[in-house]
């Protein structure tokens, strides 16, 4: 009778075993489960796969260092932990930091059927880095959902944020980027193991989000990243953003060293001290230097450091650029019609802000706009005078609301990504093209926020991103109209990914230089596109005109000189 228990025992657990997908991948054997589309296409999905070692102890701001392999089967069924982070969303309620440190983990997502049959040629491959002002965000929020339709295998990933992932003391102590190098760590993996999974590591194509995009565009700087990657998606960021590079690097961590009762005055005392501070008062430390608000809402960012064969950036990205060091592959880059609708929706929402805002205009501009660390004392009021004057003119906030998301959107986003997009278009010779994405869908950032359509209609920072991923907190509601035009900014995105040629109609940025051309799609049908030519898209002669001292600056270079 014992043997007979047993027999059906092992059966029954086998046939569990063979319920899920397995691979076996360098650190050992995964154990993953089934997921499937919105069309009902099954889905491989193996979540949680560690790449490094919890950044926890002595690993903490430290390098991120391989994860070791298992015996047996890991468990890849639930998706992990994410990192600990100071959110936008939980930043004045009781619990505003969240996560756990010991979280850097992957995830990648196949279709089933090419899992696990013999196929003629491995899958393109997608890794999506994910947004929140390199403060908050994690792995799970892009799904696969949507995108895994296509014969694609999609990977997402958590990275360190915040203080935890990006303190400098712009010293070789502790020198910064980590939470950039936990990405170069997982993108080497990626390239090392995606063959297990079907995928071609050949052709990786790395995408992002915001954070996420300004990230991709560094890696294209970065020497640490290069040959990981054959082609590169930025959406709604790039690494002259102003608020993706950190001002007053070592003087943050100074303030929070201070703050935390540690030392500041020997880099190797302030490390050894924070060590052995609780990683949550680390994080909640963040709300040293947002003085309105979540405002600036990156205080944490990418630094250049001293040079070393470690260093993730040691140049500016704009000499990087124009030194032909940038990684020459083919760019797509992404914008929304109102990118200022983050973060200027909750302000909108709520007149008492917007009252706030008109009334310390300038105490609060510098930090919401975040020049804060790069203008002058002797200056920065003027430089916020002159901003009213160009975008409010006499005006308050609620009278002119179309103006005050332009200049949001102009300075964080619009200035920076222009710019960019152009000079990889003028100083390389691989294709580069942009969209701008203007539908008006049933979900958006903005509603996040709680500001309703009558107050500003408008398509926010990252509401094209729904279209293409399932994004967690923004899903659509699946009507014609959104799944239809899901459905062709996939095959839009596939296009590229896969090498296809892109739409005739769709100019490269490079055709229309010096001024900035690109696609605006309106809506899921095609003959409704425009193509546009702009002169000063994002206002960028006004923005330069302030002199702020930041590392984005083009003057004293020709390309003829270089």
């Amino acid at each position: 009778m014992n043997i007979l228990n047993n027999l059906v025992l092992f059966l029954g657990l086998l046939c569990l075993a063979l319920a899920q997908p397995t691979v076996r991948i360098r650190q050992g054997e995964l154990s993953g489960r089934y997921m499937s589309t919105v069309n009902g296409r099954s889905i491989s999905a193996f979540l949680g796969i560690p790449y490094a070692k919890p950044p926890i102890g002595n690993l903490r701001f430290k390098e991120p260092v391989p994860a070791d392999p298992w015996e047996g089967v890991y468990n890849a069924t639930s998706d992990p932990d994410f990192c600990l982070q100071y959110s936008h969303v939980t930043y004045n309620t009781a619990t505003p930091v969240i996560g756990s440190e010991d979280c850097l983990f992957l995830n990648v997502y196949v279709p089933t059927e090419l899992l696990v049959e013999e196929r003629q040629e491995d899958l393109d491959v997608m890794i999506f880095i994910h947004g929140g002002a390199f403060m908050f965000g994690c792995s799970s929020i892009p799904g696969p959902e949507f995108l895994l339709d296509k014969d694609v295998i999609l990977v997402t990933l958590n990275y360190r944020l915040g203080a935890l992932g990006f303190l400098s003391l712009e010293d070789s102590i502790l020198p910064g980027n980590n939470g950039m190098k936990d990405q170069v760590l997982a993108l080497k993996w990626i390239k090392k193991n995606i063959a297990a999974f079907g995928g071609n590591p050949n052709n990786i194509v790395l995408t992002g989000l915001s954070a996420g995009g300004a990230s991709v565009h560094f890696h294209m700087l970065s020497p640490l990243s290069q040959g990981i990657f054959t082609k590169a998606i930025s959406m709604g960021g790039s690494a002259l953003c102003p608020w993706a590079q950190m001002e007053a690097a070592r003087e943050k961590t100074l303030m929070i060293a201070n703050y935390l009762g540690c030392p500041t005055n020997d880099s190797l005392l302030i490390m050894k001290c924070l060590r052995t501070r609780p990683a949550s008062k680390i994080v909640a430390a963040t709300a040293l230097f947002q003085r309105w608000m979540y405002n600036p809402f990156s205080p944490f960012g990418i630094v250049i450091e001293p040079p070393s064969p470690n260093a993730f950036l040691s140049e500016s990205p704009v000499n990087i650029i124009l030194k032909g060091k940038a990684q020459d592959i083919p760019y797509l880059v992404t914008m929304n019609s109102d990118e200022g609708l983050y973060p200027g929706a909750e302000i909108l929402a709520d007149s008492k802000l917007a009252d706030e805002l008109d009334n310390n205009w300038n105490e609060y501009l510098p930090f919401l706009l975040d020049y804060n660390y790069t203008c002058t004392a002797d200056k920065i009021d003027n430089v916020s005078n002159r901003i009213k004057e160009f975008y409010l003119g006499n005006s308050r906030i609620m009278e002119s609301k179309k103006q005050f998301i332009k200049m949001l959107g102009d300075r964080l986003f619009y200035d920076a990504i222009v710019k960019s997009t152009k000079l990889h278009a003028e100083y390389y010779s691989s294709p580069v093209y942009a969209y701008l994405f203007s539908h008006k869908g049933s979900v958006r950032l903005s509603n996040i926020f709680n500001m309703a359509e009558d107050i500003y209609d408008g398509t926010s920072h990252a509401d094209d991103v729904g279209y293409v991923v399932r994004v967690r907190h923004m899903p659509l509601e699946r009507n014609s109209t959104d799944m239809s035009l899901s459905n062709r900014m996939i095959d839009l995105w596939f296009r590229f990914i896969s090498g296809d040629q892109m739409p005739r109609e769709w100019p490269t940025v490079q055709e229309n230089l010096p001024n900035f051309g690109f696609l605006e799609i309106k809506n899921p049908y095609e003959r409704n596109d425009e193509v546009r030519i702009e002169a000063d898209y994002g206002n960028e002669k006004f923005w330069d005109s302030l002199n702020l001292n930041e590392n984005i600056a083009c003057k004293g270079f020709s390309k003829d000189e270089l």
